[in-house]
């Protein structure tokens, strides 16, 4: 008998507002800190299936690759191809002989927080193919560790928490931890939004960090633009509460604006490009996706302008990417 596999889903999300203040400690110094994101369906998916000998067979579908491991694993294979699938498999699995195939629908580098949403997808197919009962917490959690030891620097929370929830939310940073408020009116933000890939991949650690350093190390300009970013995400999501797309819209611009400001390494000549062909073509804002330095670029076009703002993005050399709203988190089957 074929053994049986542990499939999981997990989606990725567009960040609309308050990016970086969600990552510790920046997340508590700043008061009222709310990162705003929407989940959309880039899925991530992870398939978990027993092996009978002692390997770990770690395969990435959409990057072509294969590595394999003899059981125990040592220090040298979290380096190399595909390191972060096998830490995760150590992680949730240590020792334990499986193949872990996996498949990302979002690009590499996108700055769509596809990895930690394959971290998650990862993490629940393999807690439930081994028996683990873990609340979405501990599922966060764990996950977030092992991808901060992976990366070398701190992350932030809004990826993880869109890839287990879903939906369109308000994710609101309190010293007891995060309130996730959910937001209405998400199919009808999703159908103004334009996403586009530059083509050009980005290391979010790198950005993440260049921000995170100069916000500790008290650089005055830093600290003036991450109060401003927290204002304008508390002010994205009023509006979105009162169902007030073009405010919202605005406010993605205002960010967006601000965002290049940040850190040198946020903004490339293609994503300029590309933001500046939106704005005159329509558009009421656009702002980079993630931390920057390439990736993805979303735009809110004004009524009736998506098409045209589409176009102008595309002759910038951006492919054009869906934007359809993960009404739900993760999902665990067995087949």
């Amino acid at each position: 008998m074929k053994p049986r596999s542990t499939e999981a889903t997990a989606p990725t999300r567009i960040d609309l507002a308050g990016g970086t203040l969600d990552i510790w400690p920046i997340s508590q110094l700043i008061d009222d800190a709310v990162t705003v994101n929407l989940a959309v369906r880039l899925m991530a998916r992870a398939t978990v299936t027993p092996r009978r000998d002692r390997q770990l067979e770690v395969v990435s579908a959409d990057r072509g690759k294969t590595v394999r491991h003899r059981l125990p694993l040592t220090a040298s294979s979290f380096r190399g191809p595909l390191s972060w699938l096998v830490r995760l498999a150590h992680g949730f699995a240590p020792g334990v002989p499986l193949t872990l195939s996996c498949r990302a629908e979002a690009p590499a580098g996108a700055g769509l927080g596809g990895s930690s949403a394959l971290g998650i997808a990862v993490g629940a197919a393999l807690a439930r193919a081994t028996g683990e009962h873990l609340t979405k917490d501990a599922l966060l959690s764990r996950v977030m560790n092992l991808e901060t030891r992976e990366i070398g620097v701190p992350t932030g929370n809004q990826d993880y928490l869109a890839a287990l929830w879903g939906g369109l939310a308000g994710y609101e940073h309190g010293p007891d931890g995060v309130t996730r408020r959910p937001l209405p009116h998400a199919a009808a933000m999703a159908s103004r939004l334009v996403l586009a890939y530059t083509g050009q991949p980005r290391q979010s650690g790198f950005s993440n960090w260049d921000m995170f350093r100069r916000f500790v190390e008290e650089d005055a300009a830093t600290r003036r633009r991450m109060e401003t970013i927290a204002r304008l995400a508390r002010a994205m999501r009023d509006a979105l509460l009162a169902g007030d797309l073009e405010s919202a819209g605005r406010l993605l611009g205002e960010e967006g604006r601000l965002r290049y400001s940040l850190a040198p390494s946020v903004a490339t000549p293609l994503l300029r490009a590309a933001d500046s062909a939106a704005r005159r073509a329509g558009a009421w804002g656009a702002k980079v996706c993630g931390a920057g330095g390439g990736g993805c670029i979303v735009a809110f076009a004004r009524e009736g302008r998506r098409d045209a703002v589409a176009e102008a993005i595309a002759r910038t050399g951006a492919t054009m990417l869906p934007v359809q709203v993960a009404g739900r988190g993760v999902a665990v089957s067995e087949s």
